[in-house]
């Protein structure tokens, strides 16, 4: 798919009705590295390279199932130099492989870059939404400076200010709670737009921080 950051989305349908919750399995770890399950749009929860191997799930025959699948980086030494990203084995429900999958890449910087999602008017959502779902908002700096960005009360996602990438936030893993934010991206006569991409779960009052000083914080 030619897509060699990022996320991509997979999608296919439910083959049966599951009234009781049925096993989602990669076969030999094969979600690399992420993967943000939902069943017609509804978070199922996250299925993760060496870490969480089965995700049970309910829905009915025809549903859409989606996962969007998390690019983390890629290992760069050993028997694991080839790192395949996205879904590079099978996925089994139960003891059925799921197939008839729907690839589509997510040139998320790309659109971002371009002013969305600021540039269109939105329709407001659950700010507690669960899953990946996209935060977005505006400030004034009248005096440009370097600064860090704190996303207290968020799990894990990208942000984006003006278009630009900043980083990665992952509080609950760690170290950094703070991403560096330099003075040239910044606008000092016109508002400031922050895109902010949740995959998890988003706060019941969203917002960001900006200060002086960074913070690492060793998680054991």
């Amino acid at each position: 798919m030619f897509q060699y950051y990022g996320f991509m989305l997979y999608r296919t349908q439910l083959p049966q009705t599951i009234e009781k919750a049925l096993p989602l399995v990669p076969e030999l770890n094969g979600v690399h590295d992420r993967g943000y399950v939902l069943v017609n749009g509804v978070f199922q929860g996250v299925l993760e390279r060496d870490s969480v191997h089965l995700l049970n799930i309910t829905g009915s025959k025809g549903d859409s199932l989606d996962i969007v699948v998390e690019n983390m980086g890629r290992i760069n030494f050993g028997s694991c130099l080839l790192d395949l990203k996205g879904l590079v084995r099978n996925l089994t429900l139960a003891s059925t492989i799921l197939t008839n999958w729907s690839m589509f890449p997510l040139a998320i910087d790309d659109v971002i870059e371009n002013g969305w999602p600021h540039s269109v008017q939105q329709e407001d959502v659950n700010s507690m939404a669960q899953g990946p779902a996209f935060y977005y908002g505006t400030f004034e700096s009248r005096m440009a400076h370097d600064t860090y960005i704190r996303l207290q009360g968020w799990a894990k996602g990208q942000i984006w200010i003006n278009g630009f990438n900043v980083g990665r936030y992952w509080p609950e893993r760690g170290p950094e709670e703070t991403l560096y934010v330099p003075k040239n991206i910044l606008n000092e006569n016109s508002p400031n737009n922050v895109t902010v991409l949740e995959l998890e779960r988003g706060p019941a009052k969203p917002s960001v921080v900006f200060q002086d000083h960074a913070i690492l914080t060793s998680k054991g």
